[in-house]
């Protein structure tokens, strides 16, 4: 009765008004009060009116011609809850209007599944308290127990992510809408991010190359830090935390300031490590048995130190934000892994938080700005600019192979050096068109340039460039199917520099080669440029039926041979071998589909997603059956490409049942190939992680007990034995290890605390990750751990 009376006002009025030349325009914004997150793709209208409009990725939205008065609006958001609002239209209507979703999911895991489809990718999306609970000292690891996530692992505080088995190059992390670029070539070093200071990171899987260029082959981790302070004045928060497997102590503390339309962040984040305990007394490498004394993997320790501002303004036409950036980390190798095994090296030195020779220092520095301009009703330009700076040093004690080698004057000791420059510019348009239409257009350009130093000849000195157009239309068959069809072209340019290793040819030349072969051998990088182009295709559709939803993509994908894969040729003692690279390499390009089909109850999910991928050309490290040249190198490694197929699926199962209980169940099945033609040759790809279930139960204590806002979930994986290995990889043991976590949320003064306790390998097994950097010199993955975490919001 109200909204009917309340209509016949806004009726009487506009009639009334003979003076009114309904000229207004209400440019707000719709924002969930609860997660204070903007809802993107809602439904808004003006009852009895014709003026409509829906929320941009942001959730602003614009309506024109508008009369001055009291009106009632409706609002659907994507799920499908509507909210009816009176609001005053003026000169300056409400900007913001809030309104109260309903919770059906859970607070930290948010899949997008609303009754309104909103594209044909299959996404997860997690949020920065998932983060904090979840957090072992990585990203990457944080992120471990979602459908299809795993982690390279490095070390105490390194993780490199992969999804469905692809990594490295193969997947692409953006971050504020640009592509990390940190050396990710490397397995022996973990992504220059800081995870405590991400307010959201979205998993995309599938076919996600269009939008976010070469290396998006595996899928994307779309990292955010969009989050706008939703009250005014200062706000902040501060997570500690202590870990037993490494004797870690460390925190992160975050503040905010919010003033109309101007608001600011930052986070400071530490964390202090020793030595990591291992459930071993021994490990055996290169056919030498070397002790692990007191069960402590000798100089692992390492430190954090990360820092990350945001500045930005939010008015009625734009938003605009400035990121910097600087996340640094100085962490220690194994010394059994470097060079020669030598059980004097491994020797416990009495300090645990000592970090000696060997070890590596990473400074990512990143300056980014990123602008959204309204133009007019369903209309935003987006414009994203960045520099980067990768500084990456391994240190280790002077050495040389030659005898004729003498130690550089400056920095001895520094082995390896390479500063890594980024140069990032994108631009994107997007709007609606024809009602059921939604155009994205976006061109990008990127420039790069490494300088490579130290006593150790790795990798030459390179500059590359790349640009990039891409399209994409999503057609809204009906609010509950959608059609997407996208198309790129890329252009690149590498330019590798010459280099010349004269100890290498007087080495040789006393060697009793001849001054012909020490010359060809001696001149471990051609000065060589390449030219590359690249043109794919999408197609996606995606439905839903009463419970059911399917979701399709089918595509082409692309990736650059990177410049390591086309000019590296030397030892690296991070990798444990020679590495040769390959200037006949084309870019990787294959076709990918991609299927998910999904069943929802209100109390329960399941979901399965099977995918191929098929490469026509997959680049691969290949050992040789050639013996480097360089003294004491071994066997050569060389890259080079074949076909190959991946394929497997994901299947999730989630239920929460009498009020309090919750369960989770994940099954990752891979399977993939080598196909060179030669069926005795034809080995499975490296590094391909073994098929795994993971399985949760959580109970949470009702709100009328005594023990309101208390959790207590036990977590078990159980891998497979990895039999199915590339050439020159070792198999791998299945393994069972379960997983503990009691956490507790009050209040002290009105101040919002959460206390965390996780035990990780709960019963200290012996177990081995196929995929971790140091599975192949015997190491396993690291001993018990308790960990606590203290969260609180001021």
């Amino acid at each position: 009765m109200i909204h009917r009376i309340t209509s016949i006002l806004c009726m009487l009025v506009g009639a009334v008004a003979t003076a009114q030349t309904c000229d207004l325009q209400w440019h707000g914004q719709i924002v969930d009060q609860r997660t204070q997150e903007p809802l993107i793709h809602a439904h808004i209208e003006i009852l009895d009116k014709p003026q409509t409009s829906y929320t941009d990725f942001e959730g602003y939205f614009t309506l024109k011609q508008l009369c001055e008065g009291s009106c009632q609006v409706r609002i659907t958001a994507g799920n499908g809850q509507e909210f009816i609002r009176v609001v005053e239209i003026n000169d300056a209507p409400k900007p913001v209007l809030y309104v109260a979703l309903r919770q059906q999911e859970l607070d930290e895991v948010v899949v997008k599944s609303e009754n309104r489809l909103n594209n044909t990718q299959h996404t997860k999306k997690v949020k920065a308290n998932y983060i904090a609970q979840e957090y072992n000292g990585s990203l990457a690891g944080s992120l471990e127990k979602l459908p299809g996530v795993q982690a390279m692992q490095v070390g105490s505080g390194m993780a490199k992510p992969m999804l469905r088995g692809l990594g490295l190059n193969r997947i692409a992390v953006s971050e504020n809408g640009i592509n990390q670029a940190d050396q990710q070539w490397g397995a022996d070093h973990g992504l220059a991010i800081d995870a405590l200071a991400v307010d959201q990171v979205e998993i995309i899987k599938g076919v996600a190359a269009l939008e976010y260029g070469s290396d998006a082959i595996g899928g994307v981790l779309k990292i955010d830090h969009y989050k706008v302070p939703s009250e005014s004045g200062i706000t902040g928060s501060f997570t500690g935390m202590a870990k037993s497997v490494n004797q870690a102590l460390g925190g992160s503390l975050q503040l905010n300031y919010k003033h109309k339309g101007f608001f600011a962040k930052a986070t400071y984040s530490q964390m202090d490590y020793a030595d990591f305990a291992v459930p071993a007394d021994s490990l055996t490498y290169l056919n030498f048995r070397l002790p692990i004394d007191q069960r402590r993997l000798k100089n692992t320790a390492g430190v954090d130190r990360n820092i990350h501002t945001q500045l930005g303004y939010s008015g009625k036409r734009f938003v605009s934000r400035l990121n910097i950036s600087r996340v640094y980390q100085k962490a220690g190798f194994f010394p059994g892994a470097h060079g020669i095994p030598s059980v004097e090296r491994v020797k416990d030195g009495g300090n645990r938080r000592d970090i000696d020779y060997p070890y590596q220092r990473v400074t990512h520095f990143k300056l980014s700005n990123n602008t959204t301009y309204f133009v007019e009703d369903q209309k935003t330009l987006k414009i994203d600019l960045s520099y980067q700076n990768n500084h990456r040093q391994e240190f280790s004690r002077f050495h040389t192979h030659y005898g004729n080698q003498e130690a550089p004057a400056v920095n001895p000791n520094l082995e390896l050096d390479f500063s890594l420059k980024t140069y990032d510019a994108k631009l994107k348009w997007q709007q609606q068109w024809l009602t059921k239409n939604e155009l994205k257009l976006g061109v990008e350009g990127r420039y790069q340039t490494n300088d490579s130093g130290g006593y150790n000849f790795f990798l030459p000195d390179y500059n590359s460039s790349t640009w990039g157009a891409f399209l994409l239309n999503e057609f809204r068959i009906t609010d509950k199917s959608l059609l997407q069809l996208g198309m790129r072209y890329d252009w690149g340019h590498t330019q590798i520099k010459s280099y010349f290793d004269e100890y290498l040819y007087n080495f040789l030349t006393n060697s009793q080669y001849t001054p012909e072969e020490a010359q060809t051998y001696a001149q471990r990088s051609p000065d060589f440029s390449k030219n590359f182009d690249s043109f794919n295709v999408m197609l996606g559709f995606a439905t839903r039926y009463q419970d059911w939803e399917l979701r399709a993509n089918l595509g082409t994908n692309f990736r650059w041979p990177t410049a390591i894969e086309l000019g590296a040729n030397g030892i690296h003692h991070g990798s444990f071998r020679h590495e040769q690279g390959n200037t006949q390499l084309d870019p990787e390009k294959g076709y990918v589909a991609d299927v998910q089909i999904s069943f929802k109850r209100p109390s329960w999910e399941v979901a399965v997603n099977p995918y191929v991928y098929y490469f026509a050309n997959y680049l691969f490290l290949n050992p040789t059956k050639v013996f480097s040249i360089l003294p004491h190198a071994g066997q050569l490694y060389q890259y080079t490409q074949s076909e190959a197929i991946l394929s497997g699926f994901e299947a999730s199962y989630t239920h929460r049942f009498h009020e309090q209980w919750s369960s989770l169940l994940v099954l990752e099945y891979m399977h993939n190939q080598q196909r060179t033609g030669n069926a005795g040759r034809d080995y499975p790809l490296p590094f391909t992680p073994a098929n795994s279930v993971y399985t949760e139960l959580t109970y949470s204590f009702s709100k009328e007990s005594k023990l309101a806002g208390m959790q207590i979930g036990l977590n078990a994986r159980l891998a497979a034995k990895q039999k199915r290995i590339a050439q020159a990889e070792l198999t791998t043991p299945g393994y069972q290890i379960l997983g503990l976590l009691i956490s507790k949320d009050f209040k002290i003064e009105q101040l919002t605390n959460k206390l965390s306790l996780r035990v990780s390998n709960l019963f200290n097994q012996k177990y081995y990750q196929h995929t971790s950097f140091y599975r192949q010199i015997d190491i396993p993955e690291q001993a018990r751990n308790i960990q606590l975490t203290w969260s609180i919001a001021f």
